[in-house]
């Protein structure tokens, strides 16, 4: 079935994406749905990812055709696939990775063209809360089969929404927590987890006070339990690198105050290292 739906899908992308006339859109909507999990990393990213995001920035779903494919993908066969059940190593993370990387696009077009309703939006960011809660497969690139990346895929999305005007300080104030969660975890982020992630917390910075904003970077100054567990100098090296990559994206704009809190807890985390 995979290569049958890479021959339908290769030539639309190489027609600069243009739905032959006998193709229904619905039809081949609800086939991209179904694969967009596969572990075949061009089926997967180059094809229905790439195909998704340019139907919907170029206004091919109307606005009750984009809720219904949010809506679907919100649900327990889609973001939530297996999140409970499923080992780390196994594929069901693609599912749940590239249902949530298309969230973004979906908010961008809300975003330029509103069409959501406030509860719509703040179901999506609960969404994403519970999600993030409860995802536990932080690969990155898997060979052979490509990005699973969920970490950085949900990143983008928070992103996103965060970015909505219907998100709001509390919204912020209980994402910031969950996000610490996971990334202080004793696996470590190889492909620029935390680069996009900062992405995602400056613009929930913008929602918040500076109090909040400093209450929330002292909870990523981790303090070692044993200085003979390994495992704690991954959770302390994810720590350095969320903290400073926050820091070198401070660079720009008017962090002053916030780039010298990063100083002094890049100082006191050096202080937790084993060597």
């Amino acid at each position: 079935m995979e290569s049958r739906l890479i021959d339908v899908l290769q030539p639309i992308k190489d027609n600069d994406y243009q739905v032959p006339g006998d193709q229904n859109l619905q039809e081949l909507t609800t086939m991209m749905l179904q694969r967009i999990g596969s572990v075949h990393p061009v089926l997967r990213d180059d094809l229905i990812h790439t195909i998704f995001t340019t139907f919907i920035e170029r206004d091919y779903y109307n606005e009750d055709q984009l809720k219904n494919i949010l809506q679907s993908i919100l649900n327990k066969n889609y973001l939530f696939y297996r999140i409970g059940s499923s080992k780390k190593e196994e594929d069901a993370v693609f599912k749940r990775s590239f249902s949530v990387l298309l969230i973004p696009p979906i908010i961008e077009k809300h975003q330029s063209q509103p069409f959501l309703k406030e509860e719509d939006v703040l179901r999506v960011w609960e969404n994403l809360k519970k999600y993030m809660k409860q995802e536990m497969d932080h690969r990155g690139h898997v060979e052979g089969k490509g990005w699973a990346h969920a970490m950085a895929h949900a990143a983008d999305a928070i992103y996103y929404v965060a970015s909505c005007e219907e998100i709001t300080s509390d919204h912020v104030l209980e994402m910031l927590p969950i996000i610490k969660e996971q990334f202080l975890i004793d696996q470590p982020y190889l492909f620029d987890e935390e680069e996009r992630m900062v992405t995602a917390i400056l613009a929930m910075f913008k929602k918040i006070s500076s109090e909040q904003r400093v209450a929330w970077l002292e909870t990523l100054l981790y303090e070692r339990e044993s200085w003979q567990d390994p495992s704690e100098d991954i959770i302390i090296n994810n720590s350095k690198h969320l903290l400073r990559a926050l820091y070198f994206r401070m660079l720009e704009g008017d962090y002053r105050e916030l780039r010298q809190v990063l100083e002094n807890l890049l100082r006191e985390l050096r202080k937790q290292e084993a060597y």
